[in-house]
């Protein structure tokens, strides 16, 4: 594993630092709609890393869930979702991650997520095989049936809810169970473990996904970005994954038929 993965996990350890602080934490706002949100703990792991980051990278930018939205040129640009979950944050679950991906010429990179909650480190680089706490990871070997679904059902615009249902029900009714966790990147994460096997989102950000890609790949798994060319980094995009390709042919079929576009057409 190179160098570059070890750096990018000691400024993310030092960024979750941040979210003990429950000062931090008690300030939220709403953005977007009712189930939408941002503490001040989710700027102050953006800033942190934003100051960080691009330094291990000379000319490399960064694309940040919070703040403004800026057409990037770079060949490599930073992911980053500082809090994933943060409702679930700010409702003292216990189940958030800070996501960090790098994106090389249009195409996910390396990655690294964190769940400071289980101290549980993830990172992958392409072709240098995928950890977790330093440890290699693999998809599991679970056949359709035996096979967990992580999904949700479009939390942020509910308009396309009905698809994700259909999707869900009609994997369900074939698979073994179903896990609706909130926390997009620790969910595709746990995919890379072997917890699950199955993953289909209706609408992801660039930064819910870009770090957990690289880590799928090199722990064995499929991961895609429905009807897009590479990895956008400007708009929203539906997504699937799964552990081997029988499986991932099986999850694309479903929600191919339920989902036969993207349903939307918007940048961030």
């Amino acid at each position: 594993m190179s160098e570059l993965t070890v750096q990018i996990a000691e400024i993310v350890r030092g960024a979750s630092k941040l979210m003990t602080d429950k000062k931090l934490k008690e300030s939220v706002e709403q953005k977007g709609n009712n189930s939408n949100y941002v503490t001040e703990a989710d700027k102050a792991v953006q800033d942190y890393l934003a100051q960080r980051l691009p330094a291990l990278l000379p000319g490399s930018e960064m694309l940040g869930e919070e703040g403004e939205h800026r057409q990037l040129k770079a060949e490599n640009i930073w992911v980053v979702d500082p809090i994933d979950g943060t409702s679930n944050f700010i409702r003292n679950i216990g189940f958030s991650g800070i996501s960090v991906g790098l994106v090389r010429s249009g195409d996910p990179y390396a990655g690294v997520i964190y769940n400071p909650y289980r101290d549980e480190l993830y990172r992958a680089e392409t072709g240098k095989g995928a950890l977790m706490n330093e440890q290699p990871i693999h998809v599991s070997n679970r056949d359709f049936e035996h096979s967990h679904l992580c999904s949700a059902m479009c939390l942020y615009d509910k308009r396309y809810a009905e698809a994700c249902f259909n999707v869900i029900r009609r994997v369900y009714l074939q698979s073994d169970d179903l896990r609706r966790m909130g926390t997009a990147c620790l969910e595709l994460a746990m995919l890379a473990a072997g917890r699950v096997e199955l993953y289909f989102e209706m609408r992801l950000f660039p930064w819910d996904a870009a770090a957990a890609f690289p880590i799928i790949r090199e722990a064995g798994g499929i991961a895609e970005c429905l009807y897009q060319d590479g990895f956008p980094v400007d708009r929203p995009f539906p997504v699937i994954a799964a552990n081997n390709k029988e499986n991932f042919r099986r999850l694309k079929e479903i929600v191919c038929e339920e989902v036969p576009k993207v349903p939307y057409e918007e940048s961030i």
